[in-house]
């Protein structure tokens, strides 16, 4: 569970101060700190026991750990609090991780007569009284749960939510929390299964983390519920790959949201030629009839201006840097080399290599594995007996898998092939494979299509230009483990400085506001395309070139 405190830790906090009672601390005490460190490891994080002389300068977050309450009383609480906040910058937060007292471990403990999990007694409705009464307000409640498989005479019989382990609460000097503003991001998501994660929940959750900001989803096809108009100070509505129907579909959406006083965005980060027919029959009414789009790559944002002046690029980013590979340790095994390729709907890309990976394949023999996350046919393609399936090939025809078995087979590989034709879908594409790769210490060949704007030939990975220059470069990397190991090291202390969530996503709260500060000028905008759509048609906008048309997409 500290992993999820963590996550509720600023992300761009520069400084956090851990209040803990040694005598108390049942658990290993840098739980919290190691796992913070990998959504934000430039942080400085200290922690301190209660007893503690506090550090000199002013801190971001004060975390109260729950240890920091037991075998105090309200008042001794009360002075605990206002002692450690002196520490804390007038806009910082402070972040009171409360355990539950019914949480069902403890419960079960109590019934069995065993040691209690929970070393206090202190209750979250109490919690909140106590932090009011010092020189903090409380502005957020939260929980942390689980699921639990309590008895159900036992839930029957509760008053309190026993899969709580955790009660949260966000907490703000008086003054700054006089002045705070509330911030509502509802999503409605369209595609779940790859990009709502990384495009929006993961942004969306670390926006969160900011005082007075709260965020939810829905799926495409559930009830959507809109937030009333005076319920927040500011609105933002996120659409998610959900196309409409309709023309009318969409002005009619688009009428009903804003008469509720939202910024509506359109979310979009792979090019709709894919979808080209889909997108033409309601004349782009997803980009010309929103206030603004958001998406991962400058050709998207070119090819989106046609319809709308208010687009911005958000990069793809890690929202956690995963740990640092032990490459010593794995050398010492005298394992394959293992080469890996996983990706939806590129399987063409890859057929181009086949011959080059086949006479790698016989050339190495043992001495290489293959691991591959792709359709049956390329799988069978290989012509290798030292080669593994990922994932179930009745699901997807095997080519998704959940992304924690996705990036533990990363982790478990030495290079990664990342081949992309230059055309006009792939020019759109995001770097994110090669910053997956990067983080999990994965080596790339990549083709210089998108890769070579971010990868440094033979310094974070490697572009090959030709299938002679990709069969060359390949064999490097299997016969030069230290250069391997070297690049590797390289991409990955890339990505720790410059492609963490963390590091980012202040950026779209930012253009969230200034668009809002716009609001009413640009729901004019919206209004005066919205006519010009009609009296002139497509042809005052744009749309795709004959040349993307003429592309091949079926996957």
């Amino acid at each position: 569970m500290n992993n999820k405190i963590a996550g509720l830790i600023p992300p761009n906090s520069k400084t956090v101060l851990e209040i803990i009672n040694n005598d108390f601390q049942t658990a290993d005490k840098f739980v919290i700190k190691e796992q913070y460190f990998h959504i934000n490891p430039n942080c400085n994080y200290e922690i301190k026991d209660v007893s503690e002389v506090l550090p000199l300068k002013k801190v971001d977050t004060i975390l109260f750990e729950t240890s920091s309450f037991v075998n105090l009383s309200e008042n001794a609480i009360v002075s605990m609090i206002n002692k450690n906040i002196d520490c804390l910058k007038d806009d910082g937060l402070a972040i009171f991780a409360l355990e539950n007292v019914a949480y069902i471990d403890n419960v079960m403990a109590i019934l069995n007569e065993e040691p209690l999990t929970v070393k206090t007694n202190l209750t979250i409705r109490e919690l909140n009284k106590i932090i009011n009464q010092s020189e903090l307000t409380a502005i957020k409640n939260m929980k942390i749960a689980k699921e639990t498989v309590a008895k159900r005479a036992i839930v029957e019989i509760a008053k309190a939510p026993l899969n709580v382990s955790h009660y949260i609460i966000y907490a703000m000097k008086k003054e700054a929390a006089k002045n705070l503003k509330s911030t509502f991001i509802q999503s409605y998501l369209g595609e779940v299964l790859v990009c709502a994660g990384i495009r929006v929940n993961e942004p969306n959750r670390f926006m969160t983390t900011k005082p007075g900001v709260y965020a939810s989803a829905t799926r495409s096809g559930e009830v959507l519920s809109l937030a009333p108009r005076d319920q927040y100070d500011n609105k933002i509505f996120i659409n998610q790959r959900v196309s409409f129907e309709s023309v009318e579909q969409g002005i009619n959406l688009f009428d009903s949201i804003v008469e509720r006083n939202y910024l509506i965005i359109e979310e979009m980060d792979d090019n709709p030629v894919l979808w080209q027919k889909k997108y033409e029959e309601t004349k782009f009414i997803n980009f010309i009839g929103v206030h603004g789009i958001q998406t991962s790559t400058e050709p998207l944002a070119d090819f989106f201006k046609q319809f709308n002046p208010n687009v911005k690029i958000f990069e793809n980013q890690l929202s956690e840097l995963p740990p640092e590979r032990d490459f010593a340790a794995e050398l010492a095994k005298h394992e394959p080399v293992t080469i890996f390729f996983g990706a939806l709907n590129r399987d063409k890309d890859f057929y181009e290599l086949l011959p080059a990976i086949n006479k790698i394949a016989a050339e190495y023999g043992d001495n290489v594995a293959f691991k591959v996350i792709a359709r049956t046919q390329l799988f069978d393609s290989i012509e290798s007996n030292n080669k593994t399936f990922v994932g179930k090939k009745e699901v997807y025809d095997g080519q998704y898998v959940p992304y924690n078995i996705y990036e533990q087979e990363l982790r478990t590989s030495h290079i990664s092939l990342l081949p992309l034709k230059d055309n006009i879908f792939n020019r759109s594409k995001s770097d994110l494979k090669f910053i997956e790769c990067a983080g999990n210490g994965s080596v790339v060949l990549a083709s210089p299509t998108v890769y070579s704007k971010t990868v440094k030939d033979g310094e974070t990975g490697f572009i090959y230009q030709s299938i002679e220059d990709f069969y060359n470069k390949l064999k490097i990397l299997i016969n030069n483990h230290n250069k391997r190991i070297e690049i590797a090291k390289n991409a990955y202390n890339y990505v720790k400085h410059n492609r963490l969530l963390s590091q980012h996503y202040e950026e779209r709260l930012d253009w969230y506001n200034e668009l809002i500060a716009r609001l009413p000028e640009l729901n004019k905008q919206v209004y005066d395309r919205l006519d010009v759509l009609k009296e002139k048609g497509l042809s005052a906008f744009g749309g795709f070139k004959d040349s993307d048309t003429k592309l091949e997409f079926r996957f």
